[in-house]
């Protein structure tokens, strides 16, 4: 059975140190950071994200294990699948003799899709530091924001060249992503949540490291 453990010390020093805006005296950070401390075998992390209001975006925290120094790596995705080639108008069997009103066209097409991965993804690993935990890795955050019209004489709208009535508009649409990314180092006490500020999202993600024998 796994025992999560908290180093001595960590809950007396959680008003003091649960931010990045707290401060620890200089003889208690000497004593914290030369202390002598056993590896742990795993390192249990525990993330939740929020929004800019605050609402958590899980309907509850994501924890992952690792061992010391290895890295650890929570996702929260779904799939966005999108067309990413088409082939381009096709007009059967016209010629200006043979025109006679409306002929048929057939709009752009697509011919292949693409899958993306949108939301969040985390990718830390954590270490011992005397009686600190030390936290590296990055953040990172994509979204869909609508799509954009595709440029090209081939994929423009096609139009009756007399009368100037459009026959199709042969619209072809590309999706916009934009992408966020945070580096993350932490130095802290395990067992006491660090906030990460994420202004790319807008959000935050707080992070808990807990070692596990």
């Amino acid at each position: 059975m796994k025992k999560t453990l908290l180093l001595a010390g960590s809950v007396a020093l959680l008003s003091q140190c649960s931010n990045s805006t707290s401060s620890v005296a200089i003889d208690r950070y000497a004593e914290l950071s030369g202390r002598a401390t056993k590896t742990p075998r795993e390192y249990a992390i525990t993330l939740e994200f929020k929004d800019s209001k605050g609402k958590p975006v899980q309907a509850m925290p994501s924890t992952v294990t690792a061992k010391p120094g290895r890295e650890a790596v929570v996702a929260i995705e779904k799939e966005f699948i999108y067309p990413a080639a088409y082939n381009p108008a096709e007009v059967a069997g016209f010629t200006k003799k043979t025109f006679a009103g409306a002929y048929p066209v057939t709009p752009s097409t697509p011919t292949d899709f693409q899958t993306r991965n949108l939301g969040y993804r985390a990718v830390l690993k954590a270490k011992p530091r005397g009686a600190f935990v030390v936290v590296q890795g990055s953040v990172s955050h994509e979204k869909f924001i609508g799509f954009s019209r595709a440029p090209g004489e081939a994929i423009s709208p096609i139009v009756d060249g007399s009368r100037k009535v459009v026959l199709t508009d042969n619209r072809v649409d590309l999706p916009n992503f934009v992408r966020s990314e945070t580096p993350v180092f932490i130095a802290g006490l395990p067992g006491v949540p660090q906030v990460i500020d994420l202004p790319g999202v807008p959000g935050s993600l707080t992070v808990t490291v807990v070692p596990v024998e």
